[in-house]
């Protein structure tokens, strides 16, 4: 079974297409059927809740927006609100493994300083923050201990001294445990994969303050070493136009798998060799997840190419072309793991 995955949405709708409307999009991999929630902002992050596992918290990228759904009946059941006046959501969350808590990525409008607030699991009111020792934080996993955060931040402008950075937070105590820096500054620290060893994939864009023609990049961290970003083959690398967006570690393989949008590629690359695998041409390529068998990554393409499958074992993409209907076109696609 390749499962149900789920991932945000926007288009235009009205007599003329001038309105823009947003969704969660919810789509059965195995049958292309797709249902969609409606939401007054473009779904980001997504957190699937441990105590209520048809529900989850969306959150959106950089601004107020984020809810509680129910996508077994495809409702809105509640809207969450941001922690303070001068905060935004920043679109990642995470739930404890007992659903007590909701962990949401915020920052510090005036300072970029980030945050992340802590919420009751049930009714989501603030109990509390745990800083992310960086700036422009962006994503964020919780590790199998139940007690360490890893962050993603993306940094102050170019030039500016906080770097881009990976941290690793304890939650309970609040306590910096580690922070990674990158060998290469004109990139931020933007989405990041990690498998059960704590080896880390980080995708990154162009820092603050570049154009949008600057490449981003693809970066890893395997065995506590440092941060190593990708620089060949150049030609591949150059092509990594703008921001690279999405990346998913296949753990029996090794295999990651990094989207460049603006590059119109997808990339695949051994974790621990650090070499280039494959280049894949497509149009638009954003979220990318594993299917819930594990054979195929399921990849989002954008406004009109909808879900395309790659197998894990040959990196081929699959020749089936029945998910044109499924529009995600926000940046991830995630699997629903109790669906």
């Amino acid at each position: 079974m390749l499962g149900v995955v789920v991932g945000g949405s926007s288009f235009r709708r009205g007599a003329e297409g001038q309105a823009l409307a947003f969704s969660l999009d919810i789509v059965n991999v195995d049958d292309a059927s797709l249902r969609r929630i409606q939401l007054g902002f473009l779904g980001h992050g997504f957190a699937e809740s441990p105590r209520e596992p048809h529900r989850a918290a969306v959150f959106e990228k950089k601004g107020p927006g984020a809810c509680f759904v129910d996508l077994r009946e495809g409702t809105v059941l509640l809207a969450i609100g941001s922690s303070g006046p001068e905060r935004a959501f920043y679109g990642h969350g995470s739930y404890s493994r007992d659903g007590e808590y909701l962990y949401i990525v915020e920052t510090r409008l005036d300072t970029r300083a980030g945050l992340i607030s802590v919420r009751d699991g049930q009714s989501f009111d603030v109990i509390g923050e745990v800083p992310t020792y960086g700036d422009s934080p962006h994503d964020c996993l919780l590790l199998d201990d139940g007690c360490t955060m890893a962050m993603t931040n993306g940094g102050g402008p170019l030039g500016s001294t906080e770097p881009a950075s990976v941290t690793f937070v304890d939650l309970p105590s609040a306590r910096l445990l580690e922070k990674l820096t990158f060998n290469e500054p004109r990139i931020n620290a933007g989405h990041l994969a990690l498998t059960s060893k704590r080896d880390l994939a980080i995708v990154s864009a162009p820092r603050d303050g570049l154009p949008t023609t600057a490449t981003g990049a693809v970066s890893f961290r395997t065995g506590g070493a440092k941060v190593l970003t990708m620089k060949k083959p150049p030609a591949v690398v150059r092509r990594m136009v703008g921001e690279t967006l999405s990346v998913c570690i296949h753990e029996p393989s090794s295999v990651v798998v990094a989207t460049s949008p603006a590059g119109r590629m997808v990339t695949f690359w051994d974790l621990h060799t650090m070499r280039l695998l494959k280049t894949w041409e497509v149009d638009s390529p954003r979220g990318v997840t594993l299917s819930a068998d594990g054979s195929c990554f399921v990849v989002s393409c954008g406004m009109t190419g909808g879900l395309r499958l790659v197998s894990t074992d040959t990196l081929e993409v699959l020749p089936r072309d029945d998910y044109g209907t499924a529009r995600l076109s926000g940046s991830h696609v995630y699997r629903w793991r109790a669906a």
